[in-house]
C-alpha cells in the first residue's frame, strides 16, 4: 500500500455534481483531483498537496471535521463564503504554499 498522494487531472464523474462552479482542485484523503486544463495547475497542485500533508498529520476525520467547523463558525458570524473559506486555518496554510517552489 502506497502512502504517496495520487494526483488525478480530471474530476471523477461521481464527484462533479458536488463541486461548486470554479473549483480547481479538491483533496479527498490522499487523492488529489485537479482541473488539468487550469492555467495555474502547479499552484493548485501545491495547494492540494498541503492538504494531503495536513490530513496525514491529523487524520482525515479530524481534518474534515475541523475544516467544516471553522467554515461554519465564520459563516454564522456573517462572514461571506469566500472570505470564510480563505480564513480556514488549513486553507490559509495551503494558499501560502501556492507561492512556494515546493511543499
Amino acid at each position: 500500500m502506497s502512502l504517496a498522494p495520487k494526483i488525478y487531472y480530471r474530476f471523477p464523474i461521481w464527484l462533479r455534481p458536488f463541486l461548486l462552479r470554479g473549483v480547481a482542485g479538491i483533496t479527498l484523503g490522499r487523492r488529489v483531483y485537479v482541473d488539468g486544463s487550469h492555467a495555474e495547475l502547479a499552484r493548485i497542485v501545491r495547494h492540494e498537496l498541503v492538504h494531503v500533508r495536513q490530513i496525514g498529520e491529523i487524520g482525515a476525520a479530524r481534518f474534515y471535521w475541523r475544516w467544516i467547523r471553522e467554515y461554519a463558525s465564520m459563516r454564522m458570524q456573517g462572514i461571506p463564503w469566500e472570505a470564510a473559506y480563505r480564513r480556514i486555518s488549513f486553507e490559509a496554510e495551503a494558499f501560502a504554499a501556492e507561492e512556494a517552489e515546493s511543499v
